[in-house]
């Protein structure tokens, strides 16, 4: 749903990006979810066995949150199973988030987003602007157990940084850096419309974030609201709510919100 560019110059699908560190850190990435991932870290480590131990985390949570795999722990459900325990854990989420979020977030348009063209299929539950993020705390986890603390990592516009200082960039609706902010023990994600969507009017985007009153897609001018928050996966679901709301609506408490482009 998100995409953007490394500062570094390595093109990824996501909406946020970052500066290298002058220390000469180590950068893996990958491909997991639809989008690629990135890690950066300027601590030692072995690189191909944690190149695929944050692959291993991705394809864990891919496995149990996509909607466009048919024996996903998510897909299962739709199709009337039980939950999984931890699909269980990322629906608590979604239902806190629901709640908290006046309605905003609602992870249970799935049919309306495949009727408005963005979907894969089916009905039910969607956790595609939760999901991500839940996956890049997840990872950051991992990181943590290995010792692995000065770091920041990306997938899909969700951004999360460990100890020290990391610059992250934000891009502009209209192409560039519109916002360079420093994270540390930070989450970072940026909702918009102006990657995935179709004109309708002169200066307005119907993008892929469905207002959950309508069930139809939000239509704004090409723009997009990010969300800084203490992990990425409250940062991707506020963003997407956020993005509903407006950019008049109150930020969460404990939250930064800054949106770029038309809004209105």
């Amino acid at each position: 749903m998100k995409r953007a560019l490394l500062l570094l110059g390595i093109v990824a699908t996501c909406l946020a990006l970052w500066r290298k560190p002058p220390a000469g850190p180590t950068v893996l990435t990958g491909r997991a979810m639809g989008c690629e991932w990135k890690l950066v870290t300027d601590e030692a480590v072995a690189a191909e066995e944690m190149r695929g131990e944050i692959a291993a985390v991705l394809e864990h949570w891919e496995q149990v949150l996509s909607t466009w795999r048919p024996d996903s722990d998510l897909s299962r459900h739709n199709r009337g199973e039980p939950a999984t325990a931890d699909l269980a854990r990322v629906l608590r989420l979604a239902e806190k988030l629901h709640a908290e979020s006046g309605g905003a977030f609602d992870h249970r348009l799935l049919g309306p987003l495949t009727a408005a063209g963005f979907g894969p299929g089916g009905s039910g539950i969607d956790l595609s602007s939760l999901g991500k993020g839940f996956a890049v705390d997840r990872v950051a986890e991992r990181l943590r157990e290995r010792g692995i603390r000065r770091h920041v990592f990306s997938l899909a516009g969700e951004v999360r940084a460990g100890d020290g200082e990391w610059p992250v960039g934000i891009e502009s609706p209209t192409g560039g850096i519109a916002e360079t902010l420093v994270l540390s023990n930070q989450s970072m994600a940026t909702s918009g419309n102006y990657r995935q969507g179709r004109p309708v009017g002169e200066g307005r985007v119907a993008g892929h974030i469905l207002d959950p009153a309508s069930g139809l897609p939000v239509i704004r001018p090409p723009c997009g609201v990010t969300v800084i928050a203490a992990d990425a996966a409250t940062a991707s679901g506020w963003a997407t709510a956020l993005f509903v709301k407006g950019p008049r609506a109150s930020p969460p408490p404990g939250m930064r919100v800054i949106w770029h482009g038309g809004g209105g």
